[in-house]
């Protein structure tokens, strides 16, 4: 194989450019999947907006309410967002469920400051925190707040405390952040790479930090990601896709 001088980050966005150029185009996306939850078949062929759809209104039936939604309008939603952002919607499913169990109220977590695989505390003993994560898709208020998210085919998204308490922005901000993930898993692992291949990279790198994608190819003797977070994250893609 002839390898080309060009420095990586040349090829990265050459890649994604002809991935968007592909889109563009008409190209429907790779995953069989992406028709889910009831969504009218004669819209596939349609052109996609240019913004985030809002979604359906929480269904008076399941007497929900915009700060508890009921599940299915959270996965509607969803289902919408993958794509708007040309997602697979088992894969947006997934990250949703690895998060947070689809929850739109789930509490926000505390990330401890570590160093040399050991917390750190302050002077009276407590551990020190170094972030907090918010939401259905736990959005890191130290990564991603004031940061602008930009994908090819999509306007820029600016992330910022409306993620704290509106789950519909949390949503939007987490599938932004997942789409640029898997636009550079399709580039840099080429069309021969599978659907679960480029959905552990994607994950790998919107969980543990786009530097880290690729921590999802360290294995458990049992063949099995190394991480607890890879892990639980391919048993939830398996058993969305109807693997498990």
């Amino acid at each position: 194989m002839t390898h080309s001088a060009r420095p990586p980050a040349s090829l990265l966005r050459d890649g994604l450019q002809t991935l968007e150029n592909r889109r563009q185009s008409g190209a429907a996306p790779e995953d069989p999947d992406y028709l889910l939850l009831g969504q009218n078949p004669d819209r596939a062929g349609a052109a996609r907006p240019q913004h985030p759809a809002q979604g359906p209104a929480p269904s008076h039936s399941s007497q929900a309410t915009e700060s508890t939604p009921a599940r299915q309008d959270v996965l509607n939603y969803l289902g919408e967002l993958a794509k708007d952002y040309h997602l697979p919607p088992k894969l947006v499913y997934a990250v949703a469920d690895a998060e947070s169990s689809v929850d739109p109220a789930k509490e926000r977590q505390k990330n401890y400051l570590m160093r040399n695989g050991k917390y750190v505390h302050d002077k009276t003993g407590q551990r020190i925190i170094a972030s907090y994560d918010y939401g259905l898709m736990q959005i890191n208020d130290k990564t991603w707040f004031g940061k602008t998210v930009k994908v090819p085919h999509m306007p820029p998204l600016k992330i910022d405390e409306e993620v704290t308490h509106d789950w519909r922005a949390n949503a939007r901000a987490g599938v932004a952040i997942l789409a640029r993930q898997y636009d550079m898993a399709e580039v840099e692992q080429g069309p021969g790479a599978t659907a679960t291949d480029r959905a552990q990279q994607s994950y790998s790198g919107y969980s543990h930090g786009e530097r880290k994608r690729d921590l999802y190819l360290k294995e458990k003797p049992d063949g099995q990601p190394k991480y607890d977070k890879d892990r639980n994250f391919l048993a939830k893609y398996l058993r969305w896709s109807g693997e498990q």
